[in-house]
Parts: structure tokens; C-alpha cells; sequence
């Protein structure tokens, strides 16, 4: 499978969805409580989720009193997010190295390492030089991604699933600074192979990419408490930045 294509052929194959069904709602509604407490924004400030999955982190977002669009590339997890859609909140599938809206936006967010995908600095740097000039002046970016150097010290290289009769047997490593998830899906006759490749970034990458792209970067945090990041213990690498003012 090409490279380029291995997230849109895996974020929409139904396998994707039954292996992550289980993603803890409640936690992801625990950090959005939390971010939204630490950012102090009005409400009614327009937000929009980067690579909103199924709109999880959009809707409690939207609870908590934004005005929320929501963008994936995956069309089968939009599709399930429009359920949800209503007034102040909407779904898009969009790919998120270019954005429509120029200074619209009080807060961007992109969560759940929904970053690293493309394997190229020049399309990184494009995705987040898209999201500055999608934000307003003194506008609001958090990233929300994998602590890498704890997520490759740590790595479990085989585990094996079992999901609603579908056997997921799984396979990791780090290859050429890409931690790289092998997923073979066994469901009854039919057997496929997937992959999930993620560079594996640190916080010097992501400050060149923020300072390149004119946004500061203001806070780091260490996992969905807010807690202080620290690159050999934390779970997360969240980052909060700011659009510089002209």
C-alpha cells in the first residue's frame, strides 16, 4: 500500500472503527473540560477540530459553548459525526494541509496524535502554516500528540485482539524515525493487512514547525491533566500556541 495512502485506506475501512470502538469518551470529555478551563476563551469563540474522527472532542467542545466545524479526511467518520451535527456545529471532510477560512478561527485543535502522518517536513510545515493563518490574531492552537520518546522506549511489538468474532493480530516498530503499527485483520474467510506509520516528532520538531508558521509556543503539558511534560515520563506531548498579534 503507498504511503501516502495508508490513513484514508485505513481510516475508512470498518475494521479501523471496530478496533478503536472503545476509546474512552469520558476521558477525551475530561481533557476538554480541562483545555477549555486553562484557555479561558469567551463563549461563543469559533473552534475548529483538525481531524475530528467521529467528533468526540467537537461536540463536548460545542457543550462547553463554542461554535465548532469539524474536519477529517476520513468520509465514513464524518458521515457518523453529521449525526450529531446542529446548529454552531459542523462536519467536513477535508484534508487538513489546507484549510478554507483565513482569521476566523479563536481556537484550532488537533488531538489524539492526529499529526505525523505524511512523512514530509514540507507538508507538516504546510499544516501548520494552514492553521495560523486559519486563526485569528492572538488566536489559540493546542496539538495534542504521542510522547515519542516514551512511546518507543516502551513499545510492545506483537499483541493480538479479539473484537466482535474479528481477530486483530498487531505488530510494531520503529523504522526510519516512523513508529509504524502493522494491523492483519482476520475476520471469518477474509484476511487484510493495514498500517498505521506515525513519525515520531519531538518538541524541538513541533517548535520549529510553530515558530516557522509565526505562532508562539505558550504551554506544554504532559498528559489530558494538564500535568508538566516530561519527555522520559509523560504520556502526552500537548502543546499550546499562540498566533502573534501584527
Amino acid at each position: 500500500m503507498p504511503v501516502q495512502d495508508w490513513f484514508a485506506t485505513w481510516f475508512n475501512s470498518p475494521y479501523y472503527h471496530t478496533l478503536y470502538k472503545d476509546r474512552n469518551l469520558q476521558e477525551a470529555e475530561v481533557f476538554v473540560d480541562a483545555l477549555v478551563s486553562h484557555l479561558d476563551l469567551p463563549h461563543g469563540a469559533r473552534a475548529l477540530d483538525l481531524a475530528c474522527g467521529k467528533g468526540r472532542h467537537s461536540l463536548h467542545l460545542k457543550k462547553k459553548g463554542f461554535e465548532v466545524i469539524g474536519l477529517d479526511l476520513s468520509g465514513e467518520s464524518i458521515a457518523e459525526a453529521k449525526l450529531n451535527e446542529q446548529d454552531g456545529l459542523e462536519f467536513f471532510e477535508h484534508d487538513m494541509r489546507s484549510l478554507y477560512w483565513h482569521e476566523y478561527f479563536d481556537l484550532v485543535v488537533n488531538l489524539f496524535t492526529s499529526f505525523g502522518y505524511f512523512h514530509n517536513k514540507e507538508d507538516d510545515q504546510q499544516t501548520i502554516a494552514s492553521v495560523a493563518d486559519a486563526l485569528k490574531a492572538n488566536g489559540l492552537f493546542v496539538l495534542d500528540f504521542m510522547n515519542a520518546t516514551k512511546v518507543k522506549a516502551n513499545l510492545v511489538a506483537f499483541e493480538e485482539k479479539t473484537i466482535d468474532n474479528i481477530r486483530f493480530e498487531i505488530t510494531r516498530a520503529v523504522e526510519n524515525g516512523v513508529i509504524i503499527k502493522r494491523i492483519q485483520v482476520i475476520d471469518g474467510d477474509v484476511e487484510l493487512d493495514f498500517e498505521e506509520q506515525v513519525d515520531a516528532l519531538e518538541l524541538s520538531d513541533f517548535e520549529t514547525y510553530l515558530s516557522t508558521a509565526g505562532l508562539e509556543l505558550v504551554s506544554t503539558f504532559g498528559n489530558y491533566n494538564l500535568a508538566p511534560f516530561d519527555a522520559e515520563s509523560s504520556d502526552r506531548l500537548i502543546l499550546v500556541a499562540k498566533k502573534h498579534s501584527r
